[in-house]
């Protein structure tokens, strides 16, 4: 790729070396943050260092040279390990993160889809968690983005059922600073001194999920793909994400997942944060062989709120199935996205579009693009 920003054409010398120079950086902080991740990895299942095959992994090579001289097989051997099945198309993880996901999401004026506050005005249809206030750079605004004095927060918080969501405007990856004040005075001590927050109702989840673990929220995530070929969006896979003891969904904080296959059944086993594989579910024994309910209107209202996302091409939802059985939506993820719920499962995260994602990257690298 270095050699490709220095020979372009479309780029001054001054903004060659900046690319260079952004190109370097963005790639190191890619393979220190995947090396860390497998050497952990590796270290609990030594099985993840073991070769997947000559033939494969001279595939995988091959198919992903145009982005790096020397394709790290890591990511093709948890692959490997995990499902008996490995893709040669299977993205490396630092590919993604330095190569795909910035040509594909790197709009830098549409971050503003990732401020929570906007969800309820933006996409329509009641199918995030109710609003109850909001604070945005210090100011306090009601449901509407209307401004509103601290007087009208404390009549607000008086009247709320508890308890309630305080989550961050931005950044919660992995349930970070999302707390669950239980009642008036906790949540009145937690917001004291914070800005950009949000309080919101606490969905009370189905008894499907509670089957699993009763504790705190299971959450399927949808991934999906806006085709740079038809413009269309495309589902590209999903996963029910479940907490473990008293963890959260997150595999960062110790949950599990497991992938869904097209036809709503959970495909077989689940694995946490190392690669762990689990047939059962370790709280209550409960396989990952059954049906998502109303897995139909999952995919559809995925569909439809995804459509309205602009300038990004990869689009994770996380949704819950509430206590009336409606699929509500609470969190839009646009960067930082994991590939690997399909992926360690034996199944390119990008699936049937892996192709004409490749070569759009190739043809439209961000380091080469004029935009960047």
């Amino acid at each position: 790729m270095y050699k490709r920003i220095v020979l372009a054409k479309n780029l001054s010398t001054k903004e060659k070396f900046k690319r260079v120079s952004q190109y370097y950086f963005r790639l190191r902080g890619a393979r220190i943050l995947w090396d860390e991740q497998f050497k952990l990895k590796s270290e609990q299942v030594p099985g993840f260092k073991k070769s997947a095959g000559q033939e494969l992994e001279q595939e995988h090579i091959a198919y992903w040279k145009p982005f790096r001289k020397h394709v790290n097989l890591a990511t093709l051997r948890i692959c490997q390990s995990i499902s008996d099945h490995a893709d040669p198309k299977c993205v490396p993880e630092e590919v993604f993160k330095a190569d795909i996901e910035p040509t594909l999401n790197g709009i830098p004026s549409s971050g503003y889809l990732s401020l929570k506050s906007i969800y309820n005005r933006w996409y329509r249809g009641h199918v995030f968690p109710e609003d109850y206030f909001h604070n945005i750079q210090g100011n306090w605004m009601d449901p509407d983005l209307n401004s509103i004095s601290f007087d009208d927060v404390n009549s607000i918080i008086k009247d709320l059922e508890y308890p309630v969501v305080l989550k961050p405007n931005r950044n919660s990856q992995g349930g970070k600073g999302v707390l669950f004040p239980r009642n008036r005075m906790e949540l009145k001590d937690l917001i004291g001194g914070k800005t950009d927050f949000l309080v919101q109702e606490k969905i009370v989840q189905h008894a499907f999920f509670d089957q699993f673990n009763p504790h705190g929220y299971h959450s399927v995530r949808v991934n999906l793909y806006r085709s740079v070929v038809d413009n269309q969006v495309h589902i590209l896979n999903h996963a029910l994400r479940m907490g473990v003891g008293n963890s959260l969904d997150n595999l960062t904080s110790g949950g599990i997942s497991s992938m869904i296959r097209k036809d709503g059944v959970l495909n077989g086993f689940a694995e946490d944060f190392i690669g762990e594989k689990y047939i059962t579910h370790p709280d209550t024994g409960i396989a990952f062989d059954l049906a998502i309910p109303d897995f139909e209107e999952l995919i559809r209202l995925s569909l439809e709120v995804a459509e309205k996302v602009l300038y990004r091409r990869i689009i994770c939802l996380d949704l819950c199935y509430d206590s009336k059985g409606r699929w509500r939506i609470f969190e839009v993820n646009y960067n930082g996205n994991t590939i690997k719920f399909s992926q360690h499962h034996g199944i390119p995260f990008f699936d049937e579009y892996t192709d004409e994602v490749r070569q759009y990257c190739i043809e439209h690298h961000w380091a080469l693009s004029p935009r960047s």
